[in-house]
């Protein structure tokens, strides 16, 4: 027998009725998940494309980059350093970029070699501290500076440094604050050395060799393979100890003083030089102590070559090629113009009297005659003869021209009249 509930065949879905609520929710469902799917999808992909472009990098113009591969430098020893520019590296943990700033660092020495100052100090005068800082110094507070000949003296300084091998810097030093204090130390022990070469005198003056302080410094910078040069350094202020600055401030006010009149009469003295000669004051100047040396050792054949030397040097006017003028060309010139003068003159009075020999051999007296009346002629006649015209009886002439001169005459001959006429009355 067939029971017909096994035995029959399952009837088709009645696909004309709705579909129940749990079948739409679950066709909701999967719908939902599919189009998450999609969107973490692409979400990842777009994650993947970022990290994979995550690596890009530029490097600013004060700045360069090194890229690491797993800790190592990644390229030759000499094109490690990345300069300006954009690049492109392997995102992290693969590759790592360090940058490094190459710009120059100040760092300022101002309290290593100085004496001690409180914030009410710092604002004072010199003359001011002095009076205030009389005690001698205290080794623990004030700092100093021991120079070659035993003195002491306070120095503040500044140093300029910058990263000049970024790979050394990067593998030895790391960290701008050890390379701040790499570099102080290192100052400290040059200019301690440096000023161990000095006098008290030549570095209260400013007079320090930059180059060796800096050389030294370099020195150990170098042997620590840190990457690092120092540029510059200052002197900004140096001082004695304030119990004996009045003493040292004498001393360079005396040396200031003495330098100012060297210089002053050094100008001078090239001033009145240059006058006298020009420019070829120096050379003249040369020739005439050469002459005097000379003169002093009692060398009369080298006195005698100098001495024509200078003269053929007045002469000609020139020395070693230079020009000389100034009052010394003017007295020549003028000396030159009037022997010309004097020549030419005595010369003329020469052709003259020449001309008049053969009347004055003929008639002596004729041509005397004619002489002297040319010579009252010349006296009598121009600007400065006076023709006075008297009548017959006392002739005074009174050639001083001088008015008070004159004035004090007129008085006295108006008391002799006045005199005169007194005595004729009374008698």
């Amino acid at each position: 027998m067939h029971d017909p509930l096994t035995d029959a065949s399952p009837l088709p879905p009645d696909r004309s009725r709705p579909p129940a609520a749990g079948d739409a929710a679950q066709q909701s469902l999967a719908e939902a998940l599919k189009v998450s799917f999609t969107i973490l999808k692409l979400a990842m992909a777009a994650l993947l494309v970022a990290y994979a472009f995550s690596g890009t990098f530029s490097v600013g113009s004060n700045e360069v980059a090194l890229r690491l591969r797993f800790g190592d430098y990644v390229g030759t020893p000499g094109a490690r350093v990345l300069e300006r520019g954009t690049y492109l590296a392997a995102p992290f943990p693969i590759e790592e970029i360090v940058k490094v700033d190459t710009r120059p660092t100040t760092l300022v020495l101002d309290r290593e070699f100085w004496f001690e100052t409180s914030a009410q100090e710092s604002g004072l005068s010199r003359s001011q501290m002095q009076s205030r800082k009389a005690l001698p110094l205290n080794p623990l507070r004030d700092g100093s500076l021991i120079t070659g000949d035993s003195n002491i003296v306070h120095a503040q300084w500044t140093i300029t440094w910058r990263i000049a091998d970024p790979e050394a810097y990067l593998t030895n030093v790391g960290s701008p604050t050890l390379a701040a204090d790499l570099v102080r130390l290192v100052a400290q022990q040059g200019i301690v050395q440096t000023a161990a070469q000095l006098s008290a005198d030549e570095l209260l003056r400013g007079v320090v060799d930059r180059q060796v302080a800096v050389g030294a410094m370099q020195r150990r910078l170098d042997d620590m393979r840190s990457g690092l040069v120092v540029d510059q350094l200052a002197l900004d202020k140096v001082s004695a100890p304030m119990r004996v600055a009045r003493s040292f401030d004498a001393v360079t006010s005396a040396e200031s003083d003495r330098a100012g009149r060297i210089v002053a009469a050094q100008q001078e003295r090239a001033r009145i030089l240059g006058e006298t000669a020009g420019e070829a004051s120096v050379g003249l100047m040369a020739l005439i102590t050469a002459f005097e040396q000379a003169m002093e050792r009692s060398d009369a054949a080298a006195a005698a070559a100098t001495e024509q030397r200078i003269e053929q040097a007045l002469t000609a006017l020139e020395v070693d090629g230079t020009r000389i003028g100034g009052e010394v060309a003017q007295v020549i010139n003028a000396a030159e113009t009037y022997r010309t003068r004097i020549v030419e003159q005595v010369a003329t009075e020469a052709q003259t009297f020449e001309q008049l020999l053969p009347q004055y051999q003929q008639n002596p007296r004729l041509v005397l005659s004619k002489l002297w009346e040319d010579a009252r002629e010349i006296i009598l006649t121009g600007d400065d003869v006076e023709t006075f015209y008297t009548v017959p009886g006392q002739l005074e002439l009174q050639l001083n021209r001088d008015p008070a001169l004159q004035k004090e005459r007129q008085k006295e001959q108006l008391r002799a009249r006045q005199q005169d006429q007194k005595a004729r009355s009374g008698r």
